[in-house]
């Protein structure tokens, strides 16, 4: 069963586009929304000290499993569209998986104290309110499960806007997602200049990151704890944007597929082993109500606006350059700077909070072993 163009879709009913379109969000929003939520849970029960020994080994987990899926999808690519059956299996393997962690979140008592004065001043007027004490604890309580999701959205949103530290995270991850965006339209075009044949170039692709995925495993399984341990959350944070800079310098000089690898490999190694790990950090010392409702906005939507932001600049340059590779690359290095000044001061402001809210051991991460 052959897969249809672009060009054919209009071959086909509103039906089957919609079909195609909403599986393609669907997909792409649970894939935010479940690992921003999956990281919002481990960073609740770990502090920045323990998180900087064992975040490197839970990505390792999600890398593994991008490693298995791209080997299996590579093996098996004759079963064509069925390989969505062995997805689905996956995904409900996933579900079940969940129910575990969900009774030991109804479990935990309070652990963390909110660390901002709003958070403080909002805590003390809830004591004053009969009854609200126990809606206001915990993003765990009957009263938010309840919520309808739209207005946890929102209330996400009224987190971010209030708090100048989660402003500075997202932007943070605005311009990581705007770089990031705006350097894989840059990859596509030059590998699409270098490898006319599409099947080439899928099977190059493929190459590039089946061989990341084994260097991004060693990593996180070996250096990224001692990384964030010695080495800090502003220096690993900063790590990304100089790299994202070094890279877009070399496309700029040298527009080749083997460029593209090289920069792939740097980039990526360096963002899932040392970056992201500290990113989530970042959140180790804001309160519970921000960790679960304020990053998942920052993780699905701010990083949206950001692929989107990317795809409007590129496609703008890339048409008034008369599609000049290497000219383009230019254009995204003042973002790379404004990227590093911001990891710079978000690094300072972390430091802050952690000298000045120190994290209080957590019984989870105890009774996990470690």
């Amino acid at each position: 069963m052959s897969t249809p163009n672009s060009s054919s879709w209009s071959n086909h009913g509103w039906f089957y586009v919609s079909v195609r379109i909403g599986l393609f969000l669907w997909v792409a929003l649970l894939n935010l929304i479940t690992i921003s939520s999956t990281w919002a849970r481990v960073i609740d029960v770990m502090d920045s000290e323990s998180g900087s020994r064992l975040f490197g080994f839970i990505g390792a987990g999600a890398t593994l499993g991008q490693l298995c899926g791209s080997l299996f999808a590579t093996g098996m690519a004759w079963l064509g569209p069925y390989l969505l059956l062995v997805s689905a299996v996956l995904m409900e393997l996933a579900a079940q998986s969940s129910k575990g962690i969900k009774k030991d979140v109804l479990q935990l008592p309070e652990e963390l104290s909110p660390i901002r004065e709003a958070d403080t001043d909002q805590a003390e007027e809830a004591e004053n309110i009969p009854g609200l004490t126990q809606r206001t604890t915990s993003p765990k309580s009957p009263a938010s499960v309840a919520k309808p999701q739209f207005w946890a959205i929102l209330d996400g949103l009224k987190l971010i806007l209030s708090s100048t530290y989660l402003l500075h995270v997202s932007l943070f991850l605005w311009l990581s997602a705007v770089v990031s965006s705006f350097f894989y339209f840059q990859k596509v075009t030059v590998i699409a200049a270098a490898v006319t044949d599409p099947t080439g170039r899928r099977r190059l692709f493929a190459q590039i990151n089946s061989f990341i995925a084994i260097f991004i495993l060693a990593g996180q399984l070996t250096l990224t704890g001692g990384i964030l341990t010695f080495a800090g959350v502003t220096l690993a944070i900063c790590s990304a944007p100089f790299v994202a800079f070094v890279n877009l310098i070399a496309l700029a000089v040298w527009p080749t597929w083997i460029a593209v690898a090289i920069s792939e490999t740097l980039r990526k190694v360096v963002t899932y082993v040392v970056t992201r790990p500290a990113r989530e950090l970042l959140f180790t010392v804001v309160s519970q109500d921000e960790k679960y409702k304020a990053k998942v906005c920052i993780d699905v939507i701010v990083q949206r606006l950001g692929d989107a932001t990317a795809a409007t600049m590129y496609k703008l340059l890339f048409s008034t350059l008369s599609g000049k590779a290497s000219a383009v690359s230019l254009y995204a290095l003042p973002v790379c700077l404004m990227w590093i000044l911001t990891a710079f001061y978000l690094g300072h402001q972390y430091r802050q909070l952690s000298a000045d809210h120190p994290s209080q051991p957590v019984e989870t991460c105890r009774r996990y072993g470690t």
